[in-house]
């Protein structure tokens, strides 16, 4: 039985970075897409990170080249530097997060904190971003650290793991199993389970938990994988198609 405080994590599909199509003049991690998602009502995930001065942005990978052509890491850059970058040549550039919270109107928000250095300013920095939102919101990383901040620190967010095989990370095979039987989650303080569909189904320890807190499947991309994987989680994170509504 799911606690109710946490029922509406499992209520709504959520929109991986938006509901975005990079081929299609809607960036990921954009405000159209951000605004999209919002109007259809679906759930948001997006991720946060801080420029190089100290700005929360909204933008997915640590270095900018996929996205915006410029070469090196978003941390290394400030936030007017940032400002000049466009996403995948349209007109969008990368949001503030504030940005974020002001389209998304209300939508449940699952907000991903990449990993960093020194934990503590990002975390304190989102977490008073939040407080002002009015819908449902919560904090997830692959970070376990990062999820023990807001245990700490903020004890009434709502937080949970993100995690996966880890079969390419570059990692001791001591800390990919750490990470990938989630042995860091009771220590942090996990209120639920984000796992990767490729191997959702065969991990025990996904099932143990999913006994007693939420499982969500990330990033599902069609209806044909929803049907086959949708008795392992109770709610996913999806892109690449537009989902029924159930």
């Amino acid at each position: 039985m799911i606690r109710q405080d946490y029922k509406w994590l499992t209520d709504t599909f959520v929109a991986h970075r938006g509901l975005f199509d990079n081929g299609g003049g809607i960036p990921e991690n954009s405000v159209p897409a951000f605004a999209k998602a919002s109007e259809m009502g679906f759930g948001i995930e997006t991720d946060v990170q801080m420029t190089k001065d100290g700005i929360l942005v909204v933008f997915h990978d640590d270095t900018l080249k996929r996205m915006t052509g410029a070469e090196g890491k978003l941390a290394d850059y400030t936030f007017d530097e940032l400002r000049k970058l466009r996403l995948l040549d349209t007109e969008f550039q990368i949001p503030t997060f504030q940005e974020f919270l002001e389209v998304t109107n209300g939508v449940n928000l699952v907000v991903e904190i990449k990993t960093h250095a020194d934990i503590g300013e990002v975390e304190q920095k989102t977490y008073d971003a939040l407080k002002n939102y009015k819908g449902h919101y919560c904090v997830e990383s692959f970070n376990p650290l990062i999820i023990r901040w807001f245990k700490v620190h903020a004890p009434e967010v709502i937080r949970g793991t993100l995690s996966c095989s880890y079969e390419e990370a570059p990692f001791s095979r001591f800390k990919k199993w750490l990470l990938r039987e989630l042995k860091l989650c009771k220590w942090n303080g996990s209120q639920f389970i984000a796992y990767d569909a490729a191997t959702i189904r065969t991990n025990k320890a996904v099932k143990r938990f999913g006994r007693k807190i939420p499982i969500i499947c990330w990033t599902i991309k069609s209806e044909q994988q929803y049907d086959e994987l949708h008795d392992c989680f109770d709610n996913m994170i999806f892109d690449s198609f537009t989902p029924k509504v159930r």
